[in-house]
């Protein structure tokens, strides 16, 4: 069974009163605008799961009006609210975000792609350790875990955030060696299905629950609960840590900690 200790330390730390000293040199309306944006994020997407956890990396892709057609541009701006606090979000913080340095997160946009990327280095390393025969197969390449560990925070020939590779993708973000492997084979005999979260479903939910597809035939529960168990913490100090709303202030905090 996994130790919470990752929990305790995040209900602790957050809002002990320190604040990072570069947030006074963003103008208010800027921070206001980010304020918008972490918020945003934090409840619509799953980065807080590696923000706040052991979850290796989280993605998150948001459509681009310029490359979709003006009838269907037209929808997706009026059904979602948050794309405009998303683009200006993303603008805003790449003009600042040379302040806030971090030793144990990546934080990084594709542009080709309009992805965002958040990398905790601890568990992505891990992750990269415990399946390095994976990553040598099928990089063809002997390099070892802190080499692919850069390749990830920092890509040059390859992206492995942009299907690269469906195996390593699905290990990178978290859903366990056997799903990717099954998931990447499609395989039918082992009974794909959704991951659940919890086993009831949540009617009010304000933050984001994971979702992939995980093998459901019996075989893979060890897995499959490990990740639960996992997750589940990582919820808990998202909900902790962004209680009190505040959520620029408290990303930075999370994220150069």
């Amino acid at each position: 069974m996994l130790k919470p200790l990752f929990l305790y330390l995040i209900l602790f730390f957050p809002f002990s009163g320190w604040s990072h000293p570069n947030l006074d040199k963003i103008p208010s309306k800027d921070r206001q605008t980010l304020e918008n944006f972490f918020d945003y994020l934090i409840h619509n997407s799953i980065i807080g799961y590696s923000l706040c956890g052991e979850k290796p990396v989280s993605i998150e892709t948001f459509p681009t009006l310029s490359k979709i057609s003006a009838r269907y541009a037209v929808i997706i701006f009026t059904k979602h609210p948050g794309y405009s606090i998303v683009w200006n979000g993303i603008e805003i913080w790449q003009r600042y975000s040379h302040l806030f340095s971090s030793n144990n997160f990546v934080f990084r946009f594709i542009p080709a792609y309009s992805t965002i990327v958040l990398i905790n280095k601890r568990a992505t390393l891990k992750v990269i350790e415990d399946n390095l025969d994976l990553f040598q197969k099928h990089s063809n390449s002997n390099q070892n875990a802190a080499e692919f560990l850069k390749e990830v925070c920092c890509p040059k020939d390859r992206d492995y955030m942009i299907r690269y590779n469906i195996t390593l993708l699905g290990i990178l973000l978290g859903y366990g060696r056997n799903n990717s492997i099954a998931f990447s084979k499609r395989s039918y005999l082992q009974k794909l299905e959704g991951f659940q979260l919890y086993n009831a479903n949540q009617s009010l939910n304000a933050f984001m629950n994971p979702g992939f597809f995980i093998i459901n035939n019996g075989t893979n529960e060890e897995e499959n609960e490990e990740i639960r168990q996992t997750l589940q913490i990582a919820k808990k100090n998202i909900e902790a840590a962004f209680k009190k709303g505040h959520y620029f202030e408290s990303f930075i905090t999370l994220f150069t900690r």
